[in-house]
């Protein structure tokens, strides 16, 4: 059986194309490196507590995390990171392994398989690489829009325009993954639980009946809030309520 290893090396070259100007993303490498992981675990929040963000941040934060034994911050880092850059096999591989030492061990509801194949392809890439593939899809379709009105062979107008409605249906497609993906990023819809141990309630109170136990490091899908309590949904499909002060939105 393969041995799995959790894949700690960090991004050097993202980094410094994104932080040129601001080396604290440098002097975190080099303290992780060292083994320094607080030190570390300062600068990478540093970049993000001044307004600059990137998956290259998100996944250093996570490895030093995770090498300071602290696994629902590494799980949270890591699900950052992959909402920024959704095709990284290194951030997925990482958050899978982290998952697999949580408490909690559920069920997935499975997938019909079309959809999972239709999630995996939307997920090879981000926003902003669909919106660019969009673009030159669209640009490609008004080439062969032009060549089918204003050609003057007939084979060539047939050719023509059945380019142009490919490339139509590619650019409306290329366009959804992009507003997809943009979507996740600003209307964040999971949290990850941070307290040790918490009772999921069955109304939005304390008095409310305990309907079952989670722990730190679960990834839970925020349905409704109500004051101080989330609604979740766990992906084996049992909901309940949490107080705010025991998850961390993703």
């Amino acid at each position: 059986m393969r041995t799995k290893i959790l894949t700690l090396t960090l991004f050097f070259g993202i980094g410094i194309v994104l932080f040129a100007q601001d080396n604290r993303f440098e002097q975190g490498n080099e303290y992780y490196s060292q083994s320094e992981y607080e030190k570390a675990i300062e600068m990478y929040q540093s970049i993000l507590q001044s307004g600059l963000e990137s998956a290259a941040v998100y996944y250093n934060l996570g490895n030093a995390f995770y090498k300071s034994g602290k696994l629902p911050e590494a799980i949270l880092n890591y699900e950052r990171a992959l909402l920024l850059s959704p095709q990284d096999n290194d951030i997925r591989y990482n958050l899978e392994l982290a998952y697999e030492q949580t408490a909690d061990k559920i069920d997935k509801i499975e997938l019909f398989f079309l959809t999972k194949w239709f999630t995996s392809i939307r997920n090879l890439n981000d926003s902003d690489g669909w919106a660019i593939y969009s673009i030159v899809t669209f640009i490609i379709f008004l080439i062969g829009a032009g060549f089918y009105l204003f050609g003057k062979n007939s084979g060539t107008k047939k050719v023509a325009f059945s380019a142009a409605i490919i490339f139509l249906l590619s650019t409306i497609t290329f366009y959804g993954f992009s507003s997809y993906q943009k979507d996740k990023l600003v209307n964040r819809t999971h949290a990850i639980i941070f307290t040790p141990t918490v009772n999921i309630k069955s109304s939005p109170d304390q008095s409310g009946t305990n309907l079952f136990v989670l722990h730190q490091g679960t990834k839970v899908e925020l349905i409704s809030k109500l004051g101080e309590w989330w609604n979740i949904r766990l992906e084996d499909g049992n909901e309940g309520w949490i107080h705010e002060s025991d998850i961390e939105i993703i």
